[in-house]
């Protein structure tokens, strides 16, 4: 049977760390022939692209209080029945899951009709609803060289096939400042933005020599309600400073900065490592399984970031930091090439492969 013939259900929720590496593997099958659906729950309308066909499935997380878990058990339950009709209507040859609750329903679904599944693993700390699903699927797709806690009867099934990112996400040459020209920083705050940067990294600016001020420009990502804030804390120091909730255009960022300050979800870490810029890392402290602290961390062992939990993140700490990389380069630079190791390049095609193996 040929890729034309083939069709490929992928399942992912609605924020960017499942959405873009769904979205960047169905692309790649699109251009191999496959034919692609994409099983999303109501924040799907980020999958828009005439190359693939969207089905909305029920799901729910099963946190909060004992009501809000009945309900959620009850709406996962519906979406595992929805799921299951589309699927015996589509008759899939693969299906593959990008984690989280939302693609929970589609994975049981697939598990219970017996066809061959993936999970994708895109965080270094393996997750709940694919700790639940391991036993059950055909193989396991990791995005970082080591992921903790994968149950050791499932480590057959592990492929190390790295992070889909985004299409314009490419590996660009590292340029060293000189210390007498502008210093380029990214701040990035990940889906949800982060107000601890909105407030300490411009304290932090301040703190620095008025020759360093100087120097710097300052792209941020700050939520619309911290803008005005933000932009008051700056106006006190001499940076060139560009905010916005949204930032677009990403490739380009990558490749002007010197140096980026982010959250540390997977997707923000490995778009970090392909395009080869030096990183100071911020984990998520109430992140499930505090899991990106072990994405940090996979960064931080190589020594290609600075990894400074949120309770040590302070104006103080991060001017020293600052000043000490800005007369530093050759610190930058090293680092620029160590946190390369892990990130892979052909993330979309390795995958692809996997899922190409697996689909009879």
């Amino acid at each position: 049977m040929t890729g034309l013939e083939k069709r490929i259900v992928l399942a992912a929720g609605g924020t960017g760390g499942h959405v873009f590496p769904a979205q960047a593997l169905a692309q790649e099958l699109a251009s191999q022939g496959y034919k692609v659906f994409i099983f999303s729950d109501g924040r799907g309308n980020q999958f828009n692209n005439s190359m693939y066909h969207k089905v909305s499935i029920p799901a729910s997380s099963l946190s909060g209080s004992i009501e809000q878990k009945l309900k959620g058990s009850i709406k996962l339950m519906t979406g595992i029945g929805v799921a299951l009709y589309h699927l015996r209507r589509i008759k899939p040859h693969a299906v593959i899951g990008f984690g989280g609750y939302p693609s929970f329903p589609t994975m049981m679904a697939a598990i219970t009709l017996r066809l061959p599944t993936i999970i994708h693993q895109a965080d270094a700390y393996f997750g709940r609803t694919n700790r639940f699903l391991a036993p059950y699927v055909t193989r396991i797709a990791t995005s970082f060289p080591h992921v903790e806690n994968i149950p050791s009867t499932c480590q057959k099934k592990v492929s190390y096939t790295g992070l889909p990112v985004r299409p314009d996400i490419i590996s660009e040459p590292y340029a060293s400042s000189e210390e007498s020209s502008p210093f380029h920083i990214l701040v990035t705050g990940g889906s949800q933005g982060a107000k601890i940067f909105s407030e300490i990294i411009p304290q932090a600016v301040h703190q620095l020599d008025l020759t360093l001020q100087k120097r710097l420009r300052v792209t941020q990502q700050c939520r619309f309600e911290f803008l005005d804030l933000t932009k008051a804390l700056y106006d006190r120091t001499k940076a060139r400073v560009e905010l916005s909730p949204f930032l677009d255009g990403m490739g380009e960022r990558y490749k002007k900065a010197q140096l980026v300050i982010s959250r540390a979800g997977a997707s923000s870490v490995l778009e970090v490592a392909l395009v080869g810029r030096p990183a100071i890392l911020v984990p998520y402290p109430y992140a499930t399984d505090d899991h990106q602290f072990y994405n940090a961390q996979q960064a931080a062992v190589v020594k290609g970031s600075w990894m400074i939990r949120e309770k040590d993140f302070t104006s103080k700490g991060l001017a020293t930091y600052l000043s000490e990389l800005m007369t530093s380069p050759w610190k930058l630079t090293e680092a620029a090439v160590n946190i390369r190791s892990i990130a892979v390049a052909d993330a979309s095609l390795r995958l692809a492969h996997l899922v190409k193996l697996i689909a009879i």
